[in-house]
């Protein structure tokens, strides 16, 4: 009887209905109290390890590999740092480069310009030497044509004086002091006498015409036939005279 009834029990609660399991209390906002015990659950990003903490390889945060410490991390950075400040020095070398190559040339540039200045000034300044000395060359063959024309006036006056002999009378004095005056003006000008009376005779400054005996020294100037002038310092006419021989 007993085996029986303890069959009956186990099969009552075999039968017997599962009694429903409780649902989970979810928590309570207002009560943190209760919270703090309950699990935590976890975000997509921590899920996936790309959480604000991991870092790249590169250090990026938020793409690096598991494992990677923080010193390597530096390392790289500093690496990337260093490779930047390196593009950044020789970028800087190639635009000194070229500014250096620039101020050759402009320098090259300037010194052909210079070079060409002073040959112009150079140029100039002969040009204007140049010039001076033909404008007083003219002006002395101007003044040259002018005063040859007035001396066969002056030659007129010198024959004249020949001819009035010793007499002196208030006209002859009027005519040498016409004559005196003139030959003021054209020494002003530049007009000189060639010396040629008992000179050595020189082809330079006289004119032999002929020879005739005289006591004067052999080969100088014996008589003036005209007179000789020079004008500057050049032989404008030269003196026509008489070169002295030996008497036979």
């Amino acid at each position: 009887m007993a085996s029986d009834r303890e069959w009956e029990i186990d099969e009552s609660e075999a039968d017997r209905e599962p009694a429903p399991e409780s649902p989970e209390r979810a928590p309570d906002p207002a009560k943190p109290e209760e919270n703090a015990g309950a699990p935590r659950e976890r975000s997509a990003s921590e899920e996936d390890g790309s959480g604000s903490g991991a870092v790249s390889e590169d250090g990026i945060p938020g793409e690096a590999g598991g494992g990677e410490d923080a010193e390597l991390v530096q390392k790289r950075t500093k690496r990337a740092r260093r490779r930047e400040l390196l593009d950044l020095l020789q970028r800087k070398n190639a635009m000194l480069m070229e500014l250096d190559k620039e101020l050759k040339k402009t320098k090259q540039d300037l010194a052909v310009k210079e070079d060409r200045l002073l040959r112009m000034a150079a140029e100039f300044e002969n040009y204007k030497k140049r010039t001076r000395r033909e404008w007083e060359l003219l002006q002395r063959n101007a003044n040259a044509d002018l005063i040859k024309e007035i001396i066969w006036g002056i030659d007129n006056f010198d024959r004249a004086f020949e001819n009035l002999g010793g007499a002196e009378n208030h006209i002859q004095e009027g005519i040498r002091l016409i004559h005196s005056g003139l030959m003021d003006i054209l020494k002003k000008a530049g007009l000189k006498e060639i010396e040629a009376q008992d000179q050595k005779f020189d082809a330079r400054y006289h004119e032999a015409v002929g020879e005739i005996e005289s006591d004067i020294e052999e080969g100088h100037v014996a008589q003036v036939i005209q007179r000789g002038y020079s004008l500057n310092d050049q032989v404008l006419r030269p003196a026509r005279v008489l070169v002295s021989k030996k008497r036979g």
